[in-house]
């Protein structure tokens, strides 16, 4: 049975890659006319996770979606496949690596949904809080993962503050350098995923289960051969209360509330978080003392 499971999905997938490639062109031309970034990439995350096997729910304990308000998505990181799961649940533009903007074909994908692209060194740091202002500017939402990597699901990584401190004020230009102000009064909503069963199993808790969604060690063969032969892996978010920048003395106190906010879903307890790995990140050195 699971080898008949495998050979079906990838059927599907060579049934869906011209239908995907159909949207995404679709969605090249709609998304400028009319300024909807939302519904047609909605429909594309629902066939990819149609196709792997995911399924999401909301806990019902969950704070309400922010209306009316721009609105900052703090989200933890658990596996590449978060943007099929977050993307279909909320509304927003994702910040991702801005390499993704130069892959063949993915780069298109990544422009027809509004994914905005930063550099991981700290020197472009200004561009970047550049790029997530306009988006804020134009109307739109943002969904970032502060911790800037993958993790295992078990713990939360240090969330970065280095974006978010344009909700303070700090520097944000554009390519030409010139001077970006935000204009939109932005909340912050974090929200916590995590697994919460495969194949009708609780995976909470349940390292096992849990790291057939997430990438510990960026995953092996081995892992992602065992997920493929299962039926379904579901996944939970829980929408935390939306938290007011004003409400916290700089960016880095933002930051530590969000992610012990996540933290109490996902691991009950924490209350120190340490700095992630994150390939090509180059951190700021430090000034010289004089």
């Amino acid at each position: 049975m699971k080898y008949i499971r495998i050979a079906s999905r990838a059927v599907a997938g060579l049934i869906a890659i011209p239908v995907i490639t159909g949207l995404l062109a679709l969605q090249r031309v709609v998304g400028p006319l009319t300024g909807n970034y939302k519904t047609i990439p909605s429909i594309i995350y629902g066939i990819m996770r149609k196709l792997i096997g995911y399924k999401v729910e909301f806990n019902a304990a969950s704070a309400p979606l922010v209306k009316g308000k721009q609105t900052w998505f703090l989200v933890n990181h658990l596996s590449g496949a978060d943007a099929f799961i977050v993307g279909g649940a909320l509304d927003g533009s994702f910040v991702a690596r801005d390499d993704v903007m130069r892959w063949p074909v993915l780069a298109e994908a990544a422009r027809s949904i509004k994914m905005i692209g930063v550099r991981r060194k700290s020197k472009f740091n200004d561009q970047s809080r550049g790029k997530i202002a306009k988006n804020f500017n134009e109307g739109y939402n943002t969904i970032m993962f502060p911790e800037g990597s993958t993790s295992d699901g078990k713990k939360i990584f240090l969330f970065h503050a280095a974006f978010l401190t344009l909700l303070y004020g700090d520097t944000a230009v554009d390519k030409k350098k010139k001077r970006v102000t935000l204009q939109k009064d932005v909340v912050v909503q974090p929200v916590a995923i995590r697994v919460k069963s495969v194949d009708g199993k609780d995976a909470i808790g349940n390292d096992e289960l849990r790291n057939l969604y997430s990438l510990p060690g960026h995953n092996t063969l081995k892992r992602k051969w065992k997920r493929a032969q299962g039926r379904n892996i579901t996944l939970e978010l829980t929408l935390l209360p939306p938290l007011d920048p004003k409400d916290f003395k700089d960016a880095k106190e933002l930051a530590n509330k969000a992610a012990l906010d996540i933290a109490s879903i996902v691991n009950p307890g924490q209350t120190i978080f340490e700095k992630a790995v994150i390939p090509g990140y180059t951190p700021a050195k430090p000034a010289r003392k004089k």
